[in-house]
């Protein structure tokens, strides 16, 4: 009954069979539910920055992206499957046009079955046909219309597949590049802090040989010299460790990256204020969202490959050439042969197959419709997640350098009063300590307010290089 009624159907509207896609209107927030802070504003006209990167002022980093745009073997993946999709979409395409083929057929044969009395057709004999013919499937159904649709969406969605391995890139050399940055801080900051406490054991080694100090003091001392000195190796490891995870980035045998990223210099760090555009813009914008919208287009056009199997399929055939007995007549006139006909395959018996086939073309579409509404979900709690994060962490950072700040001088104030004998020892390992790791720990913060900002500029999926090319 399902398919005699999709069947009339079909033939009284003349129409292709199963469901024509629409995109589903989604309902999105107005604005952001994210806090205030002072370098972020918000437009709801603003366009997405694909530069991003830009805004560190930093040469090296632009080189960087740069080089894995470039190399990066996964954008070259990426880029070979859009020419796999381009390709079966001009399949899916040539599918709805006539073929044609030059023939060329030589054969021997004899009529397998003797009636009694009659046997002329039992001796062999020799057939040579030479000529063209032609073929074409009708597509009254639509089912080769919902093919083509399917590809190009797919094609589509690999393309988009390949912006958003971009997007995840670019950040990602960014934050590999921002780590790189802050481990070499760290070990400017670790061997500062060391020669400042070989200056400390100097000073106690002599207030101790004149006798105005204990043991302990230079005991200590060393053990505070000493375990600074192990932070060394450790911020080593860090720093080779980012360099090789960035010589895949860039698609590089290891070492390369080392080259360019050798010479210390400080964390990058964005001057300008974060414009927030319109959810409705950004997710618009973002690759994974158009990737998840094109997947559910071609899902749909499957239900109507689906349903297109249930009709007959209508072709007709042709051919014009020569045809003899024999061989050496092949190119006289009475050769001369050709024919025409149709073909009408209509299954009937199939044991459910088809319908099965329907349902779980269904099922495919429901799948894909869940993943393309949980895209545009997990995209704006990613924006509202990252901007929260990269303004608390600011305010944090600014926390940080005054309290920075106020333990040099303590630690200023303590080594003064040491050397004069108005305070022990302790005090001044106490100073040094506090100071080591408010140091640390703003170098720490500044790495982790780009990385955040990296977060935001990924979140609104920046950096694909702008539009599309036309699939």
């Amino acid at each position: 009954m399902r398919s005699a009624s999709i069947f009339a159907l079909a033939l009284l509207t003349a129409c292709t069979v199963g469901p024509d896609y629409k995109a589903p209107d989604i309902g999105l927030p107005a604005s952001w539910f994210v806090p205030a802070a002072p370098k972020i504003t918000t437009d709801a006209k603003a366009e997405i920055d694909q530069a991003w990167w830009q805004h560190f002022n930093d040469p090296v980093l632009s080189q960087l992206i740069d080089k894995a745009a470039a190399g990066n073997f996964d954008l070259k993946i990426a880029e070979a499957r859009i020419a796999e999709a381009r390709a079966a979409r001009g399949t899916a395409r040539a599918d709805l046009l006539p073929t044609a083929n030059i023939v060329s057929n030589n054969e021997r044969q004899a009529n397998r079955i003797a009636f009694p009395g009659f046997t002329g057709l039992t001796k062999p004999f020799n057939t040579f046909e030479d000529g063209f013919d032609a073929s074409w499937e009708l597509d009254i159904f639509g089912g080769k219309k919902r093919a083509l649709e399917s590809s190009s969406a797919e094609l589509e969605a690999a393309m988009a597949s390949r912006d958003d391995a971009r997007v995840s890139l670019m950040a990602e050399v960014a934050r590999t590049y921002v780590d790189i940055r802050q481990y070499q801080q760290q070990l400017v900051l670790t061997t500062d802090t060391v020669k400042a406490e070989q200056n400390t054991v100097s000073i106690v080694g002599e207030r101790y040989h004149t006798g105005n100090t204990s043991q302990l003091d230079v005991t200590q001392a060393k053990a505070q010299l000493e375990q600074m000195q192990s932070q060394l190796p450790y911020y080593q490891n860090l720093l080779a460790q980012a360099e090789y995870s960035l010589d895949v980035l860039l698609g590089e045998q290891p070492g390369a990256a080392h080259a360019l990223v050798a010479s210390t210099k400080p964390v990058p760090v964005s001057a300008i204020e974060l414009v927030l555009a319109a959810p409705a813009n950004i997710i618009a914008n973002r690759p994974d969202v158009r990737m998840a919208e094109r997947e559910l287009a071609a899902a749909t056009a499957q239900q109507g490959q689906a349903i297109a199997q249930l009709f007959p399929d209508i072709s007709l055939s042709g051919f014009v050439g020569l045809l003899n007995v024999n061989s050496s007549h092949l190119l006289e006139a009475g050769s001369k042969s050709w024919d025409v006909g149709g073909n009408v395959l209509w299954p009937i018996l199939n044991y459910g197959k088809l319908s099965a086939n329907i349902d779980a073309a269904d099922a495919r579409q429901q799948e894909a419709l869940a993943s393309y509404q949980k895209s545009i979900i997990s995209a704006l709690s990613d924006v509202a997640k990252s901007v929260t994060a990269y303004s608390r962490q600011e305010e944090f950072r600014r926390a940080l350098n005054k309290t920075v700040a106020d333990n040099r001088e303590s630690t200023a104030i303590a080594r003064s009063r040491y050397r004069e004998g108005l305070s022990t020892f302790l005090d001044v390992l106490d100073a040094e300590r506090t100071l080591y790791a408010s140091e640390s720990q703003l170098a720490q913060a500044s790495a982790q307010t780009s990385q955040n900002l990296i977060a935001v500029y990924k979140s609104l999926g920046g950096g694909w290089a702008g539009q599309t090319p036309q699939p």
